[in-house]
């Protein structure tokens, strides 16, 4: 994914003059193609991410189109008063790059982990939020996120994780990456980011639906068809259990259900509201919130045998 994201930041800058990325002195590599071909669309703020998103606000105003990149610990969570103010207030169309979201950074400690960025960008009024899982995804939502008149926030999380889409995307709609042939009714499993991948693999394994969802805000109205159709309904993020992906569908559902329709029973898998107390590897980190595929697996097949017995 990671490739693909330099390959669609040196072309946005090569069909577009006004294109500029912005940088708290983090990407490296990524940025050595934009250098090398479009050095002038190309600034590195230093180590100011406040400062940066005051500076991608005056350029967005004076017609440039910015792109800014930071790790999701700080791009948004270290400069949420300035996206709030200096982009959503002015409904500026500049594009956020979070990388690193959720506990990709698991050696390098709590201060760059992140599992609160969408918690904390969904209550901003005129900002969408995108939360793609492999390369397909991502440029669909670059796609998207480019043509917007508003700002736009995309996250990005394990950027090694298998694709689970065989052909290009048309849009930033929820996608079934697995689809039994009849599965009208039963499980489906509601994933984000890096979790579609072993939610995908697991849904293979053991016949149950599997939905990804890169475009978490707006909220998708086909996810709430999909929802409403289904009997029970798991949601997979990592990010905090509270504020993000299964927060929108339980209050998608709790609408749903005031206007007189039936709603499915809906569980939650995501980060504990703790934080990581060792330093390991990135499966090590998720281990302590019981993200680990291996424990993933084992969670996903109690709540779908519990939910059986109780006839839910």
């Amino acid at each position: 994914m990671r490739d693909v994201l330099s390959d669609l930041i040196v072309g946005a800058a090569r069909d577009d003059e006004r294109f500029v990325m912005l940088s708290g002195d983090h990407g490296y590599a990524l940025f050595d193609a934009l250098r090398a071909e479009r050095p002038a669309q190309f600034i590195n703020v230093g180590v100011a991410e406040q400062n940066m998103i005051g500076v991608a606000a005056g350029l967005a105003k004076v017609g440039f189109r910015p792109c800014v990149y930071g790790l999701s610990a700080f791009v948004p969570i270290r400069v949420l008063e300035q996206i709030k103010l200096d982009l959503c207030q002015s409904r500026l169309p500049v594009m956020l790059l979070g990388d690193g979201a959720g506990l990709v950074y698991s050696t390098l400690g709590v201060s760059h982990q992140c599992g609160e960025d969408i918690a904390c960008l969904r209550p901003l009024p005129e900002i969408a939020v995108y939360s793609p899982c492999e390369a397909a995804e991502l440029t669909a939502c670059w796609r998207e996120a480019r043509a917007a008149d508003h700002p736009c926030y995309i996250r990005l999380g394990k950027a090694d994780q298998p694709a689970v889409h065989a052909s290009p995307l048309a849009d930033t709609a929820p996608v079934f990456t697995h689809r039994p042939p009849a599965d009208a009714g039963g499980v489906v499993l509601i994933a984000t980011g890096s979790m579609v991948s072993p939610c995908t693999e697991f849904a293979r394994r053991e016949g149950v639906a599997c939905v990804s969802v890169p475009r978490i805000k707006p909220f998708p109205d086909e996810l709430a068809d999909i929802c409403h159709s289904a009997a029970r309904v798991i949601v997979v993020e990592e990010h905090a259990g509270t504020g993000g992906l299964w927060t929108s569908v339980v209050e998608q559902a709790a609408r749903r259900r005031d206007a007189g329709a039936a709603t499915p029973v809906i569980k939650s898998l995501a980060l504990e509201s703790a934080f990581t107390k060792t330093s390991g590897s990135w499966q090590h980190a998720l281990s302590e919130h019981g993200l680990a595929d291996d424990q993933l697996a084992a969670r996903l097949r109690s709540l779908i045998a519990t939910s059986e017995s109780a006839g839910a």
